[in-house]
């Protein structure tokens, strides 16, 4: 008998019901992130009439909160604070602006499932950061509209452990993989980036 196996890159996104808000991760302390990251949250709440969602600390950024015409559009944002307001339940899909250290700040904001990512390579490091912004407008819509491939990754959560453990790997009840004493892990299927 022969197994069929599905090629990763055909899987394809889908949504329930069209998405209706978006969290903007931005890196911060880049200033030459400003202007695409004003120019992505415009195309958002004004074109696509997206719900935005970014970091009350990004929208303190005096460049940000100095410029009159994009403070007027920022009233309408809504704002969280690191580990101090849960988004996990009011954010449909992500948009990354920065390189991978960025993505995976956006990953550790959402203890279970992460929703959707889409990451520009706005930084110094790309690999996990496919798309290029100079053609955002065109790949977003096609996200929003649920006509993009996404990729499956899975996140790992490893401790380092400094006192002496039991040599030989071992399975916890939670399923964290204990092996050489040295670390612990576990693996979850949790996100995945368009």
């Amino acid at each position: 008998a022969s197994r069929h196996i599905q090629d990763p890159a055909s899987q394809r996104l889908t949504w329930n019901t069209p998405p209706k808000s978006v969290l903007v991760i931005k890196k911060i302390q880049d200033a030459s992130l400003l202007e695409p990251f004003k120019e992505l949250c415009i195309f958002l709440a004004k074109v696509k009439n997206m719900i935005v969602y970014v970091e009350k600390k990004v929208l303190e950024d005096p460049a940000i909160s100095s410029n009159e015409n994009f403070g007027a559009i920022t009233k309408g944002f809504c704002t969280f604070r690191e580990d101090l307001d849960n988004i996990s339940n009011l954010v449909d899909f992500i948009i990354c602006l920065g390189g991978d250290g960025t993505l995976l700040y956006a990953s550790s904001l959402f203890q279970e499932s992460v929703p959707p990512v889409m990451a520009f390579h706005l930084g110094s490091l790309g690999f996990l950061t496919p798309f290029k912004f100079d053609t955002y407008q065109s790949q977003v819509t096609q996200v929003i509209e649920g006509n993009a491939a996404i990729v499956l990754r899975s996140r790992l959560k490893v401790r380092v452990l400094k006192e002496n453990r039991e040599k030989k790997a071992r399975v916890d009840e939670l399923g964290a993989i204990w092996t050489n004493g040295d670390v612990e892990g576990s693996r979850r299927v949790a996100q995945y980036q368009v």
